[in-house]
C-alpha cells in the first residue's frame, strides 16, 4: 500500500468529497483514477456547456484564474445544474444510512468546466457562503450552514498539461 493510501486509510473519510476530472485523462491511473466507478452523483459537463478550450485566451488557464471561473459560472444552465446538485447530495444526506457521498465533476481536460463546478460545489457543500457568493451560489450553500460537515476537494487533473485536440 502507498504512502497516499495509508493516509485516507489514517483518517476517517470526509462526509463529501467533490473530484473534478478530465476525461482525456482516464488513462493516466493513480489513487482517482476509478473514481467515476466509485460516485454517488456525476456530472458530465462536456456536451451541454460551452469549453472555455476553445478560447485562445482562456486555453492555458485553469479554474484558479478568475476569467476561466466566470466563463464556466456565465454559462446558461451551470448554476442551475449546481444548485439542484446541492439539492441531491442534501437528499444523500438526508438519507437512512450514513455513508461517504463523492460527487465527480468532469468535462475534457479538467482544467475549466470540472474545477470551476467543483471549486463552487465545495463552497456550497461547505456552507461558505462568502466563497458560495463568488460563484452566484449563496441561496444552495445557506441549507449547508451550521451542518459540520467534512468536505474534500480533489482536482485529478486540474495541473496537467493542456490536452491537444
Amino acid at each position: 500500500m502507498n504512502t497516499e493510501n495509508n493516509k485516507r486509510a489514517a483518517q476517517a473519510p470526509a462526509d463529501v468529497t467533490v473530484v473534478s476530472i478530465g476525461r482525456l485523462h482516464d488513462d493516466a491511473g493513480g489513487a482517482w483514477a476509478d473514481v467515476l466507478e466509485r460516485a454517488t452523483i456525476a456530472l458530465d459537463l462536456r456536451a451541454h456547456f460551452r469549453d472555455p478550450h476553445v478560447r485562445a485566451d482562456l486555453r492555458h488557464l485553469t479554474a484558479h484564474d478568475q476569467a476561466v471561473r466566470d466563463a464556466v459560472m456565465t454559462t446558461p444552465g451551470v448554476r442551475e445544474v449546481l444548485a439542484a446538485t446541492a439539492l441531491q447530495i442534501q437528499g444523500y444526506l438526508a438519507g437512512p444510512t450514513a455513508a461517504p457521498i463523492t460527487v465527480v465533476t468532469q468535462c475534457a481536460g479538467g482544467r475549466h468546466r470540472a474545477a470551476t463546478t467543483a471549486l463552487a460545489l465545495h463552497a456550497v457543500v461547505s456552507g461558505d457562503i462568502e466563497s458560495a457568493t463568488a460563484y452566484g451560489l449563496a441561496d444552495a450553500a445557506e441549507a449547508f450552514t451550521g451542518r459540520a460537515l467534512t468536505v474534500d476537494l480533489v482536482h485529478r487533473d486540474l495541473d496537467k498539461d493542456v490536452v491537444t485536440r
